[in-house]
């Protein structure tokens, strides 16, 4: 197998196809874009909070297919997470990217990306969704909802 033929394994092929569940939430408590210039990737993060938990993840997406299965991975994972713990998941997708630490717990779903470990240039494509995530949940003060 190629590295691109690791790299779109079928985790990863099979995570960008549930993009489409993602969408706007009408009841967003925080929402952020975030863009890659560089190849012209642009996501929307919105979350909709429960008291201090993460209710739902919606937004929208336009990009590579790793940045469609990082973002339906966190529209999957983050629901039923207290902001801290779903805050987590950028410290273990950086984690990954960097020096190839598994991700555990929660997160464990991005293991799926550790063939980009290795390919340095795709690093941003995986943390932009995550890093959306962490501008809008790092924006919203008390996290009460609305």
């Amino acid at each position: 197998m190629s590295g691109t033929d690791d790299l779109y394994d079928a985790r990863i092929k099979q995570l960008a196809a549930r993009t489409a569940g993602l969408g706007p939430l009408e009841h967003a408590h925080c929402r952020h874009e975030a863009d890659n210039f560089l190849c012209g990737d642009r996501v929307t993060v919105e979350v909709e909070l429960d008291g201090g938990a993460v209710k739902r993840v919606g937004g929208r997406v336009r990009g590579c297919l790793l940045v469609q299965a990082a973002a339906a991975l966190i529209g999957e994972t983050a629901p039923g997470l207290d902001r801290a713990a779903a805050m987590d998941g950028i410290r273990h997708a950086r984690a990954l990217m960097a020096d190839g630490t598994p991700a555990t717990g929660a997160w464990e779903g991005l293991n799926a990306f550790t063939p980009a470990h290795g390919l340095k240039h795709r690093h941003d494509c995986v943390l932009l969704p995550f890093e959306a995530l962490e501008a809008c949940l790092g924006g919203i003060s008390g996290a009460q909802p609305r």
